[in-house]
């Protein structure tokens, strides 16, 4: 996410309109054929303004994600229960609050953005609230990270393609089933 003009409110607002400007488009056009004048003519603003605030339109999306990361993070960090099923849980109802935005971007080929945000953020948060008490190498908690970001980024794939959709809880008990299978079978 761009830090540029962070905490002015001025620019605050210029990167709201381009966000919804970019999120409307994207409604009706291809992503990549979205242009930052369509973005910025759109918004009723100038490339200027745009180039003040971002370096490319991915930037605007990752502001999405990062949005929507740091209200799970903050979900997360209430928790007592950090078991993979209840992290699912509230993973799953994160992404169901944001249904319609992750549709968006799925529709446009773009969930490796997010994927790509979330190894970014996932590992400072995982030592914020785990790290300290993992008695294991930190390149065998980076490996498991990014296996565990990569299912659930698959898994989040199939829910939102369900035609009968489950909820946060039922998605967890599924991750719990996972769990035992994988442990049976020793995958």
């Amino acid at each position: 996410m761009s830090d540029k003009n962070k905490g002015n409110s001025v620019s605050n607002q210029s990167k709201l309109w381009m966000e919804e400007s970019l999120l409307k488009l994207m409604q009706t056009e291809n992503y990549r054929e979205i242009t930052i004048q369509e973005i910025t003519d759109n918004a009723g603003l100038s490339r200027r303004t745009f180039y003040r605030n971002y370096s490319s339109k991915d930037e605007i999306l990752d502001g999405c994600f990062h949005k929507i990361w740091v209200e799970y993070e903050s979900v997360i960090k209430q928790q007592t229960d950090l078991t993979l099923p209840n992290i699912a849980r509230i993973f799953f109802t994160m992404m169901k609050k944001h249904f319609d935005f992750i549709s968006l971007v799925n529709r446009h080929h773009l969930l490796p953005l997010f994927l790509s945000k979330i190894d970014e953020l996932l590992p400072l948060a995982f030592n914020e609230l785990k790290g300290k008490n993992m008695p294991f190498p930190k390149e065998s908690i980076q490996y498991a990270l990014t296996f565990s970001t990569g299912g659930f980024m698959r898994i989040l794939i199939l829910w939102m393609n369900d035609s009968k959709q489950k909820s946060p809880e039922e998605m967890a008990a599924l991750v719990k089933d996972f769990i035992s299978i994988c442990n049976y079978s020793n995958f």
